[in-house]
């Protein structure tokens, strides 16, 4: 598989991704990424619930000012953009507006938890049930319809916490599908859920045969996001799974994607 972009890239301040923002931009380049993303877990002010898994709001200058530096080191060989991977979360949404205004180029939606209450609530539960999954799609549903958002990430995450595919499952991946495709907003073949199977105790049942065999029935742009943790997560054997994997269930996807 030839592909020109990567737009889901994290950086070591998440505190579960390695190397120097310099490795991964020298890794695409010898991949042949032609346009480069960072969009590491959304770095959100004092005070909000960050689930552990983004940086300090004190890291936030030193994110952006590193990726501008890097956009100009290498500005003859790939193109850098700078973004964040984010939550939908309503108290912050004038916040990631004030971001996007001056300081970055676009946020994906990476949905990581529900809100009910106005309380955050860690998706990724073993015991989790279809009631968790309903609140899930909804928050992810309520996300699109923001517009702040290029496209949807790893759309089947909630499958982390499922062990079998049912119907119920499928009424509420079809709702989230159909969402996309009133909103127009793309959806991410993703490969980190390939790459670690476990993390944490719980398991990664994604990306999810069965929900990919849904998307069929939708018209909806198919974006691959390498989701990379890693410099060495910009490797060719991962992309080829990938359309080995799209192809069994008929799917194209998109190889020139363009950040709008």
């Amino acid at each position: 598989m030839r592909l020109d972009y990567c737009y889901h890239t994290h950086t070591y301040r998440c505190g579960h991704a390695r190397g120097t923002d310099e490795e991964y931009v020298i890794h695409a380049i010898a991949l042949g990424i032609k346009r480069l993303g960072f969009s590491d877990h959304v770095i959100l002010p004092e005070g909000v619930d960050g689930l552990g898994i983004r940086g300090r709001f004190d890291q936030l200058d030193d994110y952006l000012s590193s990726i501008k530096h890097l956009k100009e080191k290498y500005k003859d060989q790939i193109e850098i953009l700078v973004g964040f991977e984010a939550e939908y979360i309503p108290s912050v949404l004038d916040y990631y507006k004030s971001l996007l205004k001056d300081k970055i180029d676009y946020l994906i939606l990476g949905q990581h938890l529900y809100m009910e209450d106005g309380i955050c609530h860690w998706h990724f539960n073993k015991d989790s049930g279809i009631e968790d999954v309903r609140r899930y799609v909804d928050c992810v549903i309520e996300g699109i319809k923001t517009g702040l958002f290029t496209y949807l990430c790893h759309p089947d995450l909630f499958m982390s916490s499922q062990d079998n595919w049912n119907k119920d499952l499928e009424v509420e991946g079809g709702r989230l599908l159909k969402a996309c495709e009133e909103c127009n907003i793309p959806i991410e073949y993703n490969l980190c859920g390939t790459r670690r199977k476990t993390y944490d105790g719980y398991h990664r049942s994604y990306p999810n045969y069965e929900f990919f065999k849904l998307v069929k029935d939708y018209n909806l742009k198919l974006v691959i996001g390498m989701d990379a943790h890693s410099p060495d997560d910009f490797n060719q054997s991962e992309l080829d799974k990938a359309e080995e994997f799209l192809k069994a269930v008929n799917l194209d996807f998109d190889r020139n994607y363009r950040i709008k």
